[in-house]
């Protein structure tokens, strides 16, 4: 070798294999999965306390790490927040210079930390105990400085990162993640926590639209379209086109609900015989499907889709008050 060659390593003889590059994906993901699946019964009765700890504390969890632990805690504390457990993320370094003051005697204090070796986690833990919080560990080394001063160890097993050179937590931040959102559906389960608790954490976007809306918020007063059942083919016409939901509504003399006429009814009447004489009665579904504003919109949306139907009328408490159409639920981003 002359002074000017190189030794060939192992990354610069992998650059650019598609085929290595697939492999040691799909590695990583058979890691991550048998590392999970070990899960269940190195932590059943672990999880088991801390799930009734959890359930039966006065205060908050506090979840707290540093590094990625920091971000998968992050995540875990979010997660429970919006499944009815109260919760809030403390970065571990942060602690130590005044979010310390967060922490009440009646918390939780939900410790990642794989190593459970961290110098920010070794300096923490006294402070946390003499706050008198229960301490669970979430670590892969229960004789650890945390695991050993811990109240609870949630275990994570013998890891083997995903990562070639052992240094970026792979499987590690994997294995946190199941077991934080193990720790949320236990204590859904154990609260009770029901789709419309959900609602009141999620009131904003799609989500929180599909689980809070109602037909009566989709319901635009002003396109309104109905005609008596005495008035002509004309009128309903009229009515048709002015509401743009491809339908009207057929009251009768004293408002009460007489039917509905759809574009498909004038259609097909109008292939079998002349209407130009016809009454909107006569030409009337007499039996429509009718909800009441109060129906979740989503709720409004699958039940349409299944009898095939375009539109809908809106009542509250009996009263027409408007139509709704599929597109309405599209645009509002209810499907």
């Amino acid at each position: 070798m002359t002074d000017t060659q190189q030794p060939t390593d192992v990354a610069s003889q992998t650059m650019g294999d598609p085929q290595r590059a697939l492999d040691a994906a799909t590695r990583a993901m058979s890691l991550a999965a048998t590392s999970i699946a070990q899960l269940k019964e190195q932590t059943s009765e672990a999880m088991s306390q801390a799930l009734a700890r959890i359930h039966g504390a006065h205060g908050k969890v506090v979840v707290t790490g540093v590094g990625k632990s920091a971000h998968v805690g992050a995540k875990l504390a979010a997660t429970l927040n919006s499944t009815g457990t109260s919760a809030m993320h403390i970065h571990a370094g942060e602690a130590l210079h005044g979010d310390l003051g967060a922490i009440a005697s009646n918390d939780v204090v939900l410790c990642l930390s794989k190593s459970g070796h961290s110098e920010e986690i070794a300096a923490l833990i006294p402070a946390i105990k003499q706050r008198g919080c229960f301490l669970i560990a979430m670590t892969a080394k229960p004789d650890s400085t945390l695991g050993s001063q811990a109240d609870l160890v949630l275990n994570m097993g013998r890891i083997e990162e995903a990562c070639p050179f052992d240094l970026a937590p792979t499987t590690s931040t994997s294995v946190q993640l199941a077991l934080g959102d193990a720790l949320a559906v236990g204590l859904m389960t154990l609260s009770g926590f029901q789709p419309q608790d959900f609602a009141r954490n999620h009131p904003a976007g799609a989500l929180g639209k599909r689980l809070t809306w109602t037909l009566a918020q989709l319901v635009e007063p002003s396109r309104k379209p109905e005609v008596r059942g005495s008035d002509s083919m004309q009128a309903v016409l009229s009515a048709m086109s002015e509401g743009g939901y491809g339908a009207t509504v057929v009251t009768h003399d004293d408002g009460g609900l007489a039917g509905i006429i759809t574009d498909g009814d004038l259609r097909r009447a109008m292939a079998n015989r002349d209407i130009r004489s016809m009454t909107a009665l006569e030409l009337a579904h007499t039996n429509p499907t009718v909800m009441e504003g109060s129906t979740l919109a989503a709720e409004a949306a699958h039940s349409m889709q299944r009898l095939g139907i375009g539109q809908v009328i809106v009542t509250q408490d009996g009263a027409y008050v408007g139509m709704v159409h599929v597109h309405d639920f599209m645009r509002h981003g209810l499907t």
